[in-house]
């Protein structure tokens, strides 16, 4: 019983090795989610600029040039685009 005692014991203990590889798991996990904060911190920034800018062009230019400025872009954006063609079936 004690020399089962011995191996059960001997085969469970946190040797450096094992306590390396649980902590190697660990810290990855860490990294993937800070990689994934970090991620989403630059789209936050991105927004916040693309709002500053909206509204200096707003404040400069005035809501009518912008908003014709903007459907612009769009038009031509959206031509720009392949998209699904629908037909009606004769």
């Amino acid at each position: 019983m004690l020399r089962w005692l011995e191996n059960l014991i001997s085969q469970n203990a946190l040797t450096p090795e094992k306590h390396a590889k649980r902590s190697l798991n660990e810290l990855r996990m860490e990294l993937y989610q800070s990689e994934q904060h970090l991620l989403e911190m630059q789209l936050r920034a991105d927004y916040y600029r693309a709002r500053i800018v909206f509204l200096e062009e707003v404040t400069r230019k005035g809501i009518e040039q912008v908003s014709d400025q903007r459907k612009g872009l769009q038009e031509v954006s959206q031509a720009l685009r392949p998209g699904l063609k629908l037909t009606a079936a004769q």
